[in-house]
């Protein structure tokens, strides 16, 4: 008997609070003739499996129901009342090719698929498995990757080989950004102007790489709104796979998780509260 994964429910419980309390804002907006906030989510997924490619159509239907997709370098500011959405995919995995991008094409949906650039055609290198397994995802072949409707997808780095750029230094980390994109750009015969951080790791100094490498825009894995202000440089994403429960899919699409970076450095601050305290006290023992 499988256990109940209390995890995502007890972040799904939370998100639905979350969006109760922002109906709460919105019919208050209302009764004041305020108009309601606009916002953009940008979602991210990984793999689609031809066995979910039926979930993620759904998905995508849900998706055009509740709001207006856009492409992932649109610089389009939601004004009051609109509802974004960005599609986006890291590691530019096979099974996107064969199963997520017909689906989009389908609806008219624009795209972003992250590449990581010394694994195409093969299986994922990050992951340490041998070239010729058939027991885990591929990457897309190169051909693959220039045969994609330029017009509905936009291709991005995630970089050579897929590190951690917080764990690499600083010399090999701007290695794999610059030259990720020096790659794409010379296959691909056109600019490349976004990137992907593995993993999501990243930091100030690896933001400042990106910008004087030449990206215009980066994407990390913290679940907040994006395109928030003109300015912006770093956008945010919520992780969704093809398999989430509707409800829990519908609430990532509005937004509702994005109290979940606020909830993780809370507790790092108590954590911290209560280390400092407990020293203290061992120290006036």
């Amino acid at each position: 008997m499988r256990s109940l994964p209390f995890g995502r429910i007890f972040k799904l419980s939370i998100s639905v609070v979350f969006v109760s309390l922002c109906a709460v804002d919105n019919a208050l907006r209302d009764l004041f003739g305020v108009r309601k906030k606009g916002y953009c989510v940008v979602l991210y997924y990984h793999a689609v499996a031809t066995k979910h490619r039926t979930l993620f159509s759904r998905q995508m239907d849900v998706l055009l129901r509740l709001t207006t997709p856009i492409s992932a370098n649109s610089v389009a500011i939601p004004q009051p009342g609109e509802r974004f959405a960005v599609i986006t995919f890291d590691d530019g995995l096979e099974s996107v090719v064969e199963n997520a991008l017909p689906e989009l094409e389908v609806r008219q949906i624009p795209s972003a698929v992250f590449i990581v650039t010394q694994s195409l055609g093969r299986a994922p290198i990050w992951m340490n498995v041998s070239a010729d397994s058939v027991n885990v995802p591929r990457v897309m072949s190169r051909e693959q990757l220039l045969n994609v409707d330029k017009s509905l997808v936009t291709i991005g780095s995630h970089s050579l080989t897929h590190p951690n750029l917080t764990r690499v230094g600083i010399a090999e980390a701007t290695r794999q950004i610059s030259d990720s994109r020096t790659v794409l750009r010379k296959m691909l015969g056109r600019e490349v102007s976004l990137f992907s951080f593995p993993y999501g790791a990243f930091n100030e100094d690896l933001i400042k790489c990106c910008r004087e490498a030449g990206y215009e825009r980066v994407f990390t894995s913290l679940p907040i709104l994006a395109l928030t202000n003109s300015g912006e440089f770093a956008l945010g994403r919520i992780s969704v796979e093809p398999t989430d429960w509707a409800l829990e899919f519908r609430l990532k699409l509005l937004g509702a998780y994005r109290w979940l970076p606020g909830a993780v450095a809370l507790k790092r601050r108590l954590r911290t509260f209560w280390q400092k305290s407990a020293s203290a006290g061992l120290q006036n023992r």
